[in-house]
């Protein structure tokens, strides 16, 4: 599997794209929405769907028309940055990261209402 915190900010406009479809996207429908999106190029959108490719994040079914689907779910690609950023910033201690949400008013009283709820449900399971 690949190390999916090299995948770019540009590159990730590519996997949502193929993420919302839920299905196989041609080259030619991911090209004008990111087109319409962001501006960029033909050249630009296919040079990033080939690095994708050939990072293991995308794959091609090449037919008349290349067809792209995801070979991480975004919810892999979500848990690998959310590790990424507990180890980079927080020297892996999740709770770090809680207390200062906490802290700096980023989470309510219902956020931690809804967690506390889910938490005794998991360990009731």
């Amino acid at each position: 599997m690949i190390k999916k915190n090299k995948i770019s900010e540009a590159e990730l406009e590519i996997m949502k794209i193929v993420w919302e479809k839920q299905a196989p996207a041609a080259s030619t429908e991911i090209v004008r929405t990111l087109k319409q999106r962001c501006g960029w190029e033909d050249t630009t959108i296919y040079t990033m769907l080939s690095k994708l490719v050939k990072k293991g994040a995308l794959l091609r079914d090449k037919q008349p028309v290349s067809y792209y689907s995801a070979a991480l779910s975004e919810q892999e690609y979500t848990l690998e940055q959310t590790e990424h950023l507990i180890d980079k910033f927080f020297s892996g201690d999740s709770r770090q990261l809680v207390s200062m949400l906490v802290e700096n008013n980023k989470i309510s009283r219902e956020d931690i209402r809804t967690l506390r709820q889910f938490w005794e449900e998991e360990t009731n399971d």
